[in-house]
C-alpha cells in the first residue's frame, strides 16, 4: 500500500500522527536527557516527592484493587477509602494504561509519554501542517510542558484531557455531536480530578452558542459542569486525604455566602496584592542575576512564560478582529488561564506556579494553535526567557540507577510484605497495612519499596518525634539517631529491618 494510500485513510492519519509525536518526544529527551541512556532511568532517586505517592497508589490499584493501608499526612487520611490529597480518580485514570504497561517503579513515567503522544494525536488531528508545526515550535520553546512529561507526576495527563477538551470543542463547531461529548467527558474528569477545571467547560458552551435550541444547550452544559463540581468539592472532602501543608483559602467564597459582597471583592483584591508582592520579592527578584535555589526559578520562569503568551494571545485577537477572523478559542483560552492563574494566587500559593504553569501554558497555546498558526511569534519572547532570568537552563536530568540504594530497597521490601504475609487478616484495619515515614530524616525515594496495597503516611519528622501526636501506623520508617527514632523505642516499637541510610520498626503492640 502507498504512502498516500496509507496517509488517506483515518487509522493511518492517527499512526503518522503517532509517529511524529514520538519522534518529537524523542528529540527532546535526546536534547535534555541523553545521559539517562547509559545510566538508566530509575525514579527512586527522583528529587520530586509527589511522584512517590503517586507510584506506590498506582501500583497498589494495579496489583492489589486499590491501597490497603492509608495514604495522608501527619496520620490522616480520608473519610471514605484510602487514597491521598489527589483522590482515586486520577490514580484509576492512570490504571488504564497502566495495566498494559505493567507495575514497576517507573510506571506513572511510561504513563506519560504515553499521554503525551495521545494528546498530540487528538489534537493533530484537528489541525493543519502549518498549525502543527507552529504547535511544536511553540512548545519547544515552552519547554516547561516538555519537562513535566518527563516526570511521573500527573500533569501530562490534563494535557490529554485538554487536547480532548479543545479538540472535541472544535469538532462541535463544525457539527460534530461526538466531538461535543468528548469535550464535555474530558471537561468533567478534569473538574472531578481538580475543581478549578470547570472553566473548561466555557470551550463546549461557546462552540455551541449559534446553534439551534443554544438556551437548553447552555443550561445542559451548565448543570453538567455543576453536577461535575459538586462531586469534585465532595471527593475533596470525602474521598481524599487533607492536604499536609496550605489548604485552600476559601474565605471569598465564605464571605460571598454570607452576601458580603464587598468583603468578598476586598479580600480577594487584598490576597491578590500579597500574592504579587510575594512573587516579586520571593521569586523574581532572587532569579534575576542567577543563584536562586532552583523551584524559586522554576516558579519565576513559570509566571513569565504565562505572562509572555498571555500578551501574544491577546495580541492575536485583537489582529484577528482588525482582519474579521474567529477569535472564540483564543477569548476562551485567556478566560480560563487567567481564571486558573488568579485562582492560584489568590486561593492558594505563587509557589504552586512551579508546577501549574505548565497546565496555563498548554491551555493558552492549544486555544490560540487552532485558530491561527501566528502564535508562533510567541517563540521570540519564549526563547528570550530560556536565556534571562538565568537558572531555567539547569536541567537536572532524569533520576538513575544507584546499585547501592536498591540494595537497601529490596531490604525492606522483603521484610515488609514477609510482615504483612504473618499478619492475621481478621481483625485488621488500614492502619496494619501503612507506614508512616519520618519526613526530613530519610530520603522519600526509599518509599518506592513500600510493598504494593500497603499505604504510606507522609508525616514530618517533628511529628513523629513529638510523644503528644499519636501514631497509628503499623510501621515506621526513619534515620538512625534522630528524635523520631528515639520517640519509637521510648514508645516501645521494635525494629523490623535496618539499613545504612533508614530503619523500619513495627509497633510492639499493634492497635
Amino acid at each position: 500500500m502507498k504512502f498516500e494510500q496509507i496517509r488517506s485513510k483515518r487509522w493511518g492519519r492517527l499512526l503518522l500522527f503517532a509517529f511524529c509525536a514520538v519522534l518529537f518526544l524523542l528529540a527532546v529527551f535526546l536534547i535534555a536527557y541523553r545521559d539517562a541512556i547509559m545510566a538508566g532511568i530509575w525514579f527512586p532517586t527522583s528529587t520530586n516527592s509527589d511522584e512517590v505517592i503517586y507510584n506506590r497508589q498506582l501500583v497498589s490499584v494495579l496489583k492489589a484493587g486499590c491501597p490497603q493501608g492509608y495514604f495522608g499526612y501527619n496520620e490522616s487520611h480520608a473519610v471514605i477509602g484510602t487514597f491521598s490529597t489527589w483522590g482515586p480518580l486520577v490514580i484509576w485514570l492512570y490504571a488504564i494504561p497502566g495495566f498494559f504497561l505493567g507495575a514497576g517503579y517507573n510506571t506513572m513515567f511510561w504513563c506519560n509519554l504515553l499521554f503525551a503522544v495521545l494528546t498530540w494525536v487528538v489534537l493533530a488531528g484537528r489541525l493543519s501542517k502549518r498549525q502543527q508545526f507552529a504547535f511544536a515550535v511553540v512548545l519547544l520553546c515552552l519547554w516547561i510542558p516538555l519537562r513535566q512529561t518527563f516526570t511521573a507526576t500527573s500533569e501530562p495527563l490534563h494535557f490529554f484531557l485538554l487536547a480532548c477538551v479543545v479538540s472535541g470543542s472544535l469538532a462541535a463547531m463544525q457539527g460534530s455531536r461526538k466531538g461535543e461529548v468528548a469535550a464535555l467527558v474530558a471537561s468533567a474528569l478534569d473538574t472531578m480530578i481538580r475543581p478549578y477545571g470547570v472553566i473548561l467547560f466555557l470551550f463546549p458552551m461557546a462552540c455551541g452558542w449559534k446553534k439551534p435550541k443554544k438556551g437548553r444547550r447552555i443550561a445542559a452544559i451548565a448543570l453538567f459542569a455543576m453536577a461535575a463540581t459538586m462531586f469534585s468539592l465532595w471527593s475533596m472532602n470525602q474521598l481524599s486525604a487533607p492536604y499536609g501543608e496550605q489548604a485552600l483559602d476559601f474565605t471569598i467564597f465564605e464571605k460571598a455566602a454570607h452576601l458580603d459582597i464587598l468583603g468578598a471583592v476586598r479580600y480577594f483584591f487584598e490576597k491578590l496584592c500579597i500574592a504579587c508582592r510575594t512573587l516579586y520579592n520571593d521569586y523574581i527578584c532572587p532569579t534575576k542575576w542567577g543563584g536562586a535555589e532552583q523551584y524559586i526559578a522554576d516558579v519565576t520562569h513559570g509566571f513569565l512564560r504565562v505572562v509572555a503568551l498571555t500578551i501574544v494571545t491577546i495580541g492575536l485577537c485583537i489582529y484577528d478582529i482588525i482582519k474579521k477572523r474567529p477569535i472564540c478559542f483564543k477569548l476562551c483560552g485567556l478566560v480560563c488561564a487567567l481564571t486558573v492563574l488568579l485562582a492560584i494566587l489568590v486561593l492558594y500559593d505563587p509557589v504552586q506556579l512551579r508546577r501549574y504553569a505548565a497546565f496555563i501554558c498548554v491551555l493558552l497555546l492549544m486555544a490560540s494553535v487552532v485558530e491561527n498558526d501566528a502564535i508562533v511569534i510567541a517563540c521570540v519572547p519564549l526563547a528570550l526567557l530560556l536565556v534571562y532570568p538565568t537558572g531555567f537552563a539547569h536541567n537536572e536530568g532524569l533520576p538513575a540507577y544507584d546499585a547501592e540504594m536498591d540494595v537497601q530497597m529490596q531490604q525492606v521490601t522483603a521484610a515488609l510484605e514477609e510482615s504483612q504475609m504473618q499478619l492475621v487478616q481478621d481483625g485488621t484495619t488500614a492502619w496494619d497495612h501503612t507506614l508512616t515515614f519520618g519526613y526530613g530524616d530519610v530520603d522519600y525515594g526509599y518509599l518506592y519499596a513500600v510493598p504494593a496495597g500497603m499505604g504510606i503516611e507522609f508525616d514530618w519528622n517533628t511529628y513523629i518525634a513529638d510523644p503528644d501526636e499519636t501514631i497509628r501506623s503499623r510501621y515506621a520508617m526513619v534515620n538512625h539517631g534522630t528524635a523520631a527514632e528515639a520517640r519509637l523505642q521510648a514508645d516501645g516499637w521494635q525494629p523490623l529491618v535496618s539499613t545504612d541510610d533508614l530503619i523500619v520498626y513495627e509497633r510492639a503492640n499493634p492497635q
